[in-house]
């Protein structure tokens, strides 16, 4: 250190002519290279703000492409000006020139490229003879043009009481207007859900499919009741019709809020939603059933008409199922079943096998409680860990957008 500092006390108090010059030359590389570095930034920043405008006119033309009957030209200018509005500050500030827009259109398949070409006027760089740099940017959106049959399972066990619940509701009914606003441009998206706690209360269905005796012929404490548990049987993993395979009765609690069958009404959907309630243990492998029997072709002759799921191979459609809970599965029945955390996984191998894309959700669950959520979901994007109640609102806002069709491609 010592040895450096007289270095640079002689380099600065040295009157040889060969020094300033020199001297002066290294402060002038410095400024340049600070200028050149302070307008590669200027470019970055640029390109970032453009990428984002561009997103928006990518997602807004490819709706307009679906629910509008648009010319290429009128396309072409609804992507343009939505483009400048979106970039407008930044084109304000920093003088930017958009040359030109460029747009490929697949009306197949609701699909829209825009690849943007811009020029940024140079700082300090201009001294070195780069007047501008150029920058272009490219975004594709499409809109699904399949509707979605989705079945919430949705966790009401006596945890989720107070604020949690409160939380629940709020995010679900989120969902729930986002999908289903869709409907009036046209979409059917339809929704299901499927409360569950230490039963599920299958409400007016329960008296088709319940039988009062287990596997082993011995009777069932709970008949009566319009609860169910597990099914038992060689159906009990399958989405084979009621008759196929029975349902026990055996649980000591039954949650109020029962399944409701897919519905395009969204007020009855949020009201249904909020009038649950929270009580009971968690057996979450039979709200995951439950979720798949509300999309399985098999069930339509329990479901009502306007209810009834479509075939699983129909390509207008796509089937969607969120499982969402707070806790680890620790309720099951029949002992031959498996546990409840081995019944969930075998049910979600064959949803996924059927061809049901399944999100997961999970909502303040201890550490226990994640390796099954990752499990069942058809994706590690396709999984979901809630801190909090604002995490969770986000978590089905995000699901819903991705449902409603409209998403950027990669």
């Amino acid at each position: 250190m010592l040895a450096s500092a007289q270095f640079f006390r002689r380099f600065t108090s040295s009157r040889d002519g060969a020094i300033a010059p020199l001297f002066g030359v290294c402060i002038a590389s410095l400024i340049m290279l600070t200028g050149v570095a302070i307008d590669g930034a200027r470019g970055y920043r640029t390109s970032s703000e453009a990428g984002v405008a561009l997103d928006a006119a990518a997602l807004a033309s490819a709706k307009a492409l679906r629910l509008q009957n648009l010319s290429d030209e009128e396309l072409r200018k609804l992507a343009v000006d939505y483009f400048a509005d979106n970039f407008k500050f930044a084109n304000e500030s920093e003088k930017i020139t958009i040359e030109r827009v460029d747009m490929t259109i697949d009306r197949k398949l609701y699909k829209v490229t825009l690849k943007a070409y811009l020029k940024l006027p140079t700082t300090i760089a201009a001294m070195l003879g780069k007047d501008v740099i150029d920058i272009s940017t490219q975004s594709t959106a499409i809109y699904d043009s399949r509707e979605v049959e989705l079945a919430m399972m949705l966790d009401v066990s006596g945890s989720m009481k107070g604020s949690k619940l409160s939380d629940l509701k709020a995010a679900a009914g989120d969902l729930v207007k986002i999908l289903i606003e869709g409907n009036k441009s046209g979409s059917k998206h339809r929704i299901g859900i499927a409360p569950f706690s230490t039963a599920v209360n299958a409400g007016e269905y329960a008296g088709e499919i319940v039988e009062k005796k287990d596997s082993k012929g011995k009777k069932y404490a709970g008949a009566g009741t319009t609860c169910v548990t597990d099914r038992f049987g060689s159906h009990a993993f399958t989405d084979k019709n009621p008759n196929s395979g029975k349902f026990g009765q055996r649980s000591s609690s039954c949650p109020e809020s029962s399944v409701m069958p897919l519905s395009d009404d969204d007020e009855e959907l949020v009201g249904h939603i909020n009038a649950m309630k929270a009580d009971g243990m968690t057996a979450g492998h039979l709200g995951i059933a439950w979720a798949w029997y509300l999309l399985a072709p098999e069930w339509d002759r329990l479901w009502p008409e306007e209810s009834a799921p479509k075939e699983y191979n129909d390509p207008e459609y796509t089937k969607v199922a969120i499982l969402m809970t707070d806790g680890q599965f620790n309720n099951f029945y029949e002992p031959d079943n498996g546990n409840a955390e081995a019944q969930a996984r075998k049910l979600c191998d064959n949803m996924r096998a059927s061809g049901i894309t399944i999100y997961t959700v999970g909502f303040q669950v201890p550490k226990e409680a994640l390796p099954i959520l990752e499990y069942c979901a058809s994706s590690p994007s396709h999984f979901f860990d809630a801190k909090d109640g604002s995490q969770l609102r986000q978590t089905f806002q995000t699901i819903a957008k991705r449902l409603s069709g409209l998403r950027l491609a990669s």
